[in-house]
């Protein structure tokens, strides 16, 4: 039997590259890796509570309550605390979901990289059944939660952005690139699920919304898979862009991203959605951010890819931050 080598992802032809991850064996051993980890003791309750809570990736599904309370902030002149309230709780609930649902489905995967190997299912603190009888009971909650408490138009967003998700994105993740513009769409639809909660229907400033969280998407996304480029293909996945052994054409699609996204925030004015306050603010983090993707593009290295990626996680909440403040100061 051959032994399992580790390959520096920089020496792996472009054929193996992309054939590790249209058709790996999530099964096979990997060096360093077990694939299943045992535990030394039966988990505590505290543990599997953690695990539980784990399980709901916490801080997507805050990004996701936060960008459609944002929405509806945006579609409201008079803001309503408990349709506010149901909104978050169901957008956080049906996120949870589907946040569960693709630990699940990935859990055999998530055991053999070294990022994810410490979450709940390759740790062994509940089985996939116990597992998947939490998302659907979270997620039933949150669907019901929005569909009884804001509108079904609402809920069935939900609906769509779960399904996107688990059942399109999450297999796609094998077949290259593309899960990454299918996984934007999902993770875009937030904020008009808060519009649609107030309004019933959409407008424009939903879809600049929309626009921005989608574009943002790709430069954040892009960094990570750079920094772990390695750790994703020991899994079967490829996210870079075909033949980009150096990293400059990945850095060349986040300068897309984050050059598509300075026009697209600067809608929200023309269209009486925010004022000047914003805009400025806005041009001026979106050229920061716009900065850093060009110093990757130029000289790749994991050093510039951090530092896209940390600003991303800078970028997007003071962009949220400016719209709130934009909003009550100005009303």
């Amino acid at each position: 039997m051959t032994p399992q080598v580790s390959i520096p992802y920089s020496e792996v032809p472009v054929q193996k590259r992309l054939v590790s991850a249209l058709d790996v064996n999530p099964d096979a051993p990997v060096q360093g890796v077990p694939a299943e980890p045992a535990l030394a003791a039966p988990p505590t309750m505290a543990a599997r509570a953690r695990g539980l809570v784990a399980l709901t990736k916490p801080n997507l599904s805050a990004l996701v309550a936060t960008t459609g309370v944002l929405g509806y902030a945006l579609a409201a002149q008079t803001i309503e605390p408990m349709k506010l309230l149901h909104l978050a709780v169901g957008l956080w609930c049906t996120s949870g979901g589907a946040g569960a649902s693709n630990m699940i489905i990935e859990r055999s995967l998530d055991a053999r990289m070294r990022r994810t190997r410490g979450r709940p299912l390759p740790q062994g603190l509940f089985s996939a059944p116990v597992a998947a009888g939490f998302a659907l009971l979270i997620f039933l909650v949150g669907y019901l939660e929005l569909a009884l408490f804001t509108n079904w138009t609402t809920a069935n967003l939900a609906l769509l952005t779960t399904a996107l998700y688990a059942v399109v994105y999450t297999p796609l993740k094998r077949r290259g690139p593309i899960a990454i513009f299918v996984g934007a769409f999902p993770g875009a639809i937030p904020p008009i699920m808060g519009w649609t909660a107030h309004e019933g229907t959409l407008a424009a400033p939903a879809w600049v919304l929309f626009g921005l969280l989608f574009l943002w998407q790709f430069p954040h996304f892009l960094a990570l898979a750079w920094m772990y480029r390695e750790d994703y293909l020991r899994a079967g996945f490829d996210f870079l862009p075909a033949a980009d052994r150096d990293g400059a054409r990945t850095g060349r699609w986040m300068v897309v991203g984050a050059a598509l996204l300075i026009p697209v925030t600067l809608l929200l004015e023309p269209l009486g959605a925010a004022h000047r306050l914003y805009s400025v603010g806005a041009l001026a983090a979106g050229i920061w951010f716009l900065a850093r993707t060009l110093v990757m593009a130029r000289r790749p290295s994991q050093v510039a890819a951090r530092r896209v990626f940390f600003t991303s996680i800078i970028y997007l909440p003071l962009l949220l931050t400016l719209i709130v403040v934009d909003r009550l100061a100005l009303g």
